[in-house]
């Protein structure tokens, strides 16, 4: 279980309250507070960055993923998010699934690294195949709108099922709404 805002979560709850993406100044989900409220429940490297290093080059992905948030945050050292960025890769490639939908987060909103949506994509898709409903949530969001990927209604239906089946109530409306009739568009002027 994780605190968030005063709230005891269960780790379900905790995967998918990084879920939740307002719109961002540009109309796009943007990565909300409470990604950042997880990024600190899940851990940065509070005690001693020099040995969250060491154990994150012997090979802990899970240490490179707090060394990762340490640098992102820049709680404990010098905020640096192109180091973060390379962490969060190396964590997920690591077979660490938060680390790769933090990591595509980057890509995504051009944290340290420049704006690429086909790369989010692949990261959220690589949490989402290691089981993680927040990759599989914020992969349905590129997908439904074409960003990075091809956009396709039904394979963005079946990734917020995902989500959804994880206890995202919020993917269980998109889910339904992707797996539905398209919507039809407005005409100017009226119809024909």
């Amino acid at each position: 279980m994780l605190r968030q805002f005063g709230i005891t979560l269960t780790l379900p709850a905790a995967i998918l309250a990084g879920c939740h993406r307002g719109p961002s100044s540009d109309g796009q989900p943007a990565p909300s507070a409470s990604v950042i409220t997880l990024g600190l429940s899940i851990g940065a490297c509070d005690d001693d960055v020099q040995a969250c290093e060491s154990e994150c080059d012997a090979g802990s992905a899970d240490r490179c993923r707090r060394l990762a948030a340490t640098y992102a945050l820049g709680r404990g050292a010098t905020q640096d998010e192109t180091r973060a960025t390379a962490l969060y890769e190396r964590a997920c490639a690591m077979r660490d699934p938060s680390a790769c939908v933090f990591a595509g987060q980057m890509h995504e909103y051009a944290r340290g690294v420049p704006k690429d949506d086909a790369r989010a994509a692949s990261l959220y898709e690589r949490a989402c195949d290691l089981q993680w409903p927040g990759g599989c949530y914020n992969l349905a969001i590129m997908v439904e709108r074409g960003r990075g990927v091809p956009q396709d209604r039904k394979r963005a239906g079946d990734l917020y099922q995902i989500a959804c089946t994880a206890g995202e109530k919020a993917s269980c409306e998109k889910a339904a709404e992707m797996h539905g009739p398209p919507p039809v568009p407005f005409l100017e002027g009226g119809l024909p």
